[in-house]
């Protein structure tokens, strides 16, 4: 008896300390104060297009200055201006035509290359995200059978052990010597059921196995090195590399991006832009055991797939740069807003500094 009571007290002891030693261990050791706080998170790095103003936003004039394509439009301009001012079928008119028609097709030309250029890198990046969603699905299915077979086995044994335990105790009126096999039975049946459910717990973060080393679009984000199939074409990596134009004093788009990538609930995974640990694991850049899991895979899903989001918004500002092309808008910023510049050079600069200072 007096070994079935310290046997208790130890399970006892056990089951209480589970639920302080997992949350124990769910506290992260991360340096950035709003990892993961934000439940449901917002757009960000809106365009500010508005198809019905005259004027275009002042990232699309950003844009459009980046590519090189604000003095093609300029001269555009003029040369309408021309073709309009002159009269009909004269010399002139049809030289300012002929003009006219040359830099709308170099104009074409331009936005066509960077239309092009954005599609490159997108789909580089769904690519990317197809894989990554196939592997989670894999993961998360192993992972739902394996805590479905640990529920049947708890609730098979559980329901076992105490219908013989009950059947024990029935005939414990008349002999009680029935007493005590009847409460060791008992034990089990209330004990296995516990360490099952701790067990489940475990097994929600799903199986864990050493990660891959094949670079992925992210890489080049956090300063990691790249290859031709992950480079970003020039027009879109400028463009990450902007401030947004209606916000100069802001940070660029890409430390905004990882600013939500960090504060996003939804991506346990990430919680530290300094933790080469995450990083290597996050970019697929450097092998690490047990790096590839569930929460791994889903913040390189949601990562993309927000990178995606905002990468293909260039195509909001290019149609509102087609739009002055065709003279339904004018070259100029619907905002007094200063229009900072990134050459494709600057914009080329590696980010490691920025995320591994010295």
């Amino acid at each position: 008896m007096m070994r079935l009571s310290l046997l208790s007290l130890v399970i006892a002891a056990v089951v209480l300390q589970a639920p302080a030693a997992l949350a124990q261990a769910t506290i992260t050791n991360s340096k950035e104060s709003s990892a993961n706080t934000t439940e449901i998170p917002r757009q960000i790095l809106k365009t500010g297009v508005s198809l019905n103003a005259r004027s275009i936003s002042p990232n699309s004039f950003q844009l459009s200055t980046t590519i090189g394509l604000t003095p093609l439009l300029e001269q555009l301009q003029a040369a309408r201006a021309r073709v309009e001012s002159s009269n009909v079928g004269s010399e002139e008119n049809i030289s300012a035509r002929q003009t006219l028609l040359e830099i709308r097709q170099s104009v074409s030309e331009l936005i066509q290359k960077t239309n092009l250029e954005i599609d490159f890198a997108v789909a580089a990046i769904e690519a990317e995200h197809q894989v990554y969603e196939e592997i989670l699905a894999t993961f998360t299915s192993d992972r739902d059978k394996a805590i479905a077979k640990t529920n049947a086995i708890s609730f098979i044994s559980n329901g076992a052990l105490w219908a013989v335990s009950a059947a024990l105790a029935i005939p414990g009126y008349k002999n009680s010597m029935f007493a005590i096999p009847s409460g060791i039975v008992g034990i089990p049946a209330g004990v296995v059921p516990s360490f099952a459910s701790m067990w489940t717990l475990k097994q929600m973060s799903g199986k864990k196995i050493k990660s891959e080393v094949e670079p992925n679009m992210l890489a080049k984000l956090f300063g990691y090195p790249t290859n031709p199939d992950i480079e970003y074409p020039a027009s879109v990596w400028a463009f990450l590399n902007q401030v947004p134009a209606d916000n100069p004093q802001g940070k660029k788009r890409i430390d905004q991006l990882v600013d939500r990538w960090i504060a996003d609930a939804n991506m346990s995974g990430f919680t530290d832009r300094h933790s080469k640990k995450q990083l290597d694991a996050i970019t697929a850049s450097v092998s690490q055991k047990k790096g590839l899991s569930i929460s791994t895979l889903t913040s390189r899903s949601i990562m993309l797939q927000q990178l995606h989001a905002e990468v293909w918004k260039m195509k909001r500002l290019l149609l509102e740069l087609a739009m002055v092309a065709q003279g339904e808008k004018t070259l100029t910023v619907s905002q007094n807003t200063k229009v900072p510049e990134v050459t494709f050079n600057q914009a080329s600069k590696s980010k490691s500094d920025d995320f591994f200072p010295a």
